[in-house]
């Protein structure tokens, strides 16, 4: 069986080519885990500094979403479903979230929800997959269950206008009350793939606090902007 295999691996890479997500190049065998040739994985510049984004919150971006390779990663993941993605994203965000130095122990990795009908429509929820590399990396607890999203709100590329944004993402996160004494005093990791305006993360993040949660630190993969 394992030779059929090999066969069909290799009439697969004949008449479909893998290519480099970033730039088309015809990728090596070592290269395809990445689904980048190494020029383009190499050319992602990994942030070593998180942002201040107010008093109470920092985030902890691995990257620029105008990157190129990073940014086709991310879209492919996300919306063509590449799960394969989920692995050289991951590298990128813990190479980041290492040379920061900002993961406290015991803290509780708690990826951003998406709404239940948005979640049958995608099949998967691409910040639970990238939160649970961190947590198994870091030996921290992935949580699932203590953050939910209530409205199913239109999606924020929809919406230009910031004030607006927020306006669509108000109240749509909740904490369940039987849970809620979990997060009291604790810091959170809450995991996104992008941050753009920011509005979805930091709503997200206002629930948590009011629950209880000391400190709220945001991970993403990539920062527009």
């Amino acid at each position: 069986m394992r030779w059929l295999l090999k066969v069909w691996n290799v009439v697969l890479d004949v008449f479909f080519p893998p290519l480099c997500l970033g730039c088309q190049q015809y990728l090596e065998d070592h290269e395809k885990p990445n689904l980048l040739c190494e020029r383009c994985f190499v050319n992602i510049d990994i942030y070593r500094i998180p942002f201040r984004i107010s008093p109470d919150f920092m985030l902890a971006a691995a990257g620029s979403y105008e990157n190129k390779a990073l940014r086709a990663l991310i879209h492919y993941f996300k919306y063509e479903n590449f799960l394969a993605a989920d692995k050289p994203l991951g590298e990128i965000m813990i190479k980041h979230l290492e040379l920061a130095r900002i993961v406290p122990p015991n803290a509780l990795v708690i990826p951003v929800p998406l709404h239940r009908k948005r979640l049958r429509e995608r099949g998967f929820n691409q910040s639970e997959l990238i939160g649970a590399g961190i947590a198994r990396h870091f030996s921290l607890t992935l949580r699932t269950d203590l953050l939910e999203r209530i409205r199913n709100t239109a999606p924020q590329m929809e919406i230009e206008d910031y004030d607006k944004r927020r306006k669509n993402v108000r109240k749509s996160f909740e904490v369940p009350a039987e849970r809620a004494s979990i997060l009291i005093g604790g810091t959170v990791l809450l995991v996104d793939d992008v941050y753009t305006s920011g509005a979805t993360m930091q709503e997200a993040a206002r629930t948590l606090r009011r629950a209880g949660a000391n400190r709220v630190i945001g991970v993403v993969i990539a920062k527009a902007g």
